[in-house]
């Protein structure tokens, strides 16, 4: 029940954030598209251009590295949930074999 309920908030909340991204996208092409004004405004747009990809590539080394980290995480619960049903099987047929005996 829960999935489906959060199923409609994922979605919703992932329209938001690719909408964001493309305004983003939008606004960044929109920049360096303008033309520069002289050569320190292009040593000026050089030097923000080298700080904003410093600043992309370690957001995506981030993401890189929670990915692995929920990754890991999913694995060990995925782990967890065939123990607890295997467990759960198992006393499903020990209660039969039980009430047979009976």
């Amino acid at each position: 029940m829960l999935a489906t309920t959060h199923a409609p908030l994922l979605e919703l909340q992932t329209q938001v954030w690719k909408t964001r991204a493309q305004a983003k996208q939008k606004w960044l092409e929109r920049i360096l598209a303008e033309p520069t004004k002289g050569p320190r405004d292009v040593e000026r747009r050089k030097a923000w251009i080298d700080r904003a990809l410093a600043l992309v590539r370690r957001e995506q080394e981030d993401v890189r590295y929670r990915a692995a980290l929920l990754d890991a995480s999913a694995a060990h619960l995925n782990v967890l949930e065939m123990s607890l049903i295997s467990a759960a099987e198992q006393r499903i047929e020990d209660s039969g074999a039980a009430k047979r005996r009976e």
